[in-house]
């Protein structure tokens, strides 16, 4: 899969999902008089169930390329990598700023009037698709090469490391680190509570979206909704932890531009991931995590 090809993918259907999402919400006449707009999750509810089949499909024909060494750089992300980081990513963009729009616990709607309302409402569903099918595209990927789901796996000596890795930040030179994977291990403390807020933002919104066809009992949908919002906010605490740490520092530069590259350059690898670098090269690295 080209990675090029992926990012005019994306893009193209970006602006087309948006620009469905904006002309749904335009008010129209109704036939009984007045106006009304188009739910995209009352006409459209069925991709709910199409986009996670679609990125379970689509991962069955996915050809992935392990890391490797290139000349002066190293392949740390193929096509269907930045497939599901940008999907997921792009989506769980979307679905935030839109729920939160639109009211989020104990935040009051942000916007009045149908068509904004519709509006954003339609935004939502269009992200909904996309995190759908980026969320169940990488998980089948992931039963396809169980290997990869290690690498995100937080070690035994997980709380250790993430204290010596950022006390070293911090110009701590008291503590020393072994060479460090692919991974940071504060990077995969926080994939735990990624994959768990995401579960449960999946069960509770599969949910949400029934009450658009079966009359679901009051009570039940407000323990839903709640659920939904509480899971929300935490998913919310790691974007934003993510975004900053893996964006904003400049230390997480080079890692950031393979997003868009699928290339580290090798100082780089070897600066700062030491031990993913080693095991591309079928070396050993001094390493107290096998300790």
């Amino acid at each position: 899969m080209h990675r090029r090809a992926v990012s005019i993918a994306l893009f193209a259907l970006a602006a087309i999902g948006g620009y469905g999402a904006y002309a749904a919400s335009r008010l129209a006449s109704a036939s009984g008089g007045g106006a009304s707009y188009v739910l995209l999750f009352d006409k459209f509810g069925w991709m709910v169930l199409a986009a996670p089949a679609l990125g379970i499909l689509i991962a069955g024909f996915s050809k992935r390329q392990d890391p490797r060494i290139e000349g002066d750089r190293v392949l740390r992300h193929d096509g269907p990598a930045m497939l599901e980081h940008w999907t997921h990513g792009l989506a769980t963009t979307l679905l935030l700023v839109t729920g939160i729009v639109l009211g989020l616990l104990f935040v009051p709607r942000l916007i009045e009037g149908s068509e904004a309302i519709g509006f954003v409402m339609n935004l939502h569903f269009v992200g909904v698709v996309f995190f759908l099918f980026g969320t169940f595209y990488w998980a089948s990927n992931t039963v396809i090469s169980s290997y990869r789901l290690s690498e995100h796996l937080p070690s035994k000596n997980a709380i250790e490391y993430t204290k010596r890795h950022y006390g070293l930040l911090l110009g701590m030179k008291k503590f020393t680190m072994p060479p460090e994977e692919k991974y940071f291990e504060s990077e995969r403390m926080a994939f735990i509570l990624a994959v768990a807020s995401t579960v449960v933002i999946i069960i509770t919104g599969f949910l949400k979206v029934s009450a658009h066809v079966w009359d679901l009992s009051g009570s039940l949908m407000k323990t839903v909704t709640m659920t939904h919002d509480v899971a929300t906010v935490a998913m919310l605490a790691f974007f934003l932890a993510h975004v900053f740490f893996a964006a904003v520092l400049p230390m997480s530069w080079p890692v950031l531009r393979s997003m868009f590259t699928g290339y580290l350059s090798l100082d780089n690898a070897e600066e700062e991931h030491r031990g993913w670098l080693a095991a591309i090269k079928g070396e050993e690295a001094s390493d107290e995590r096998a300790a």
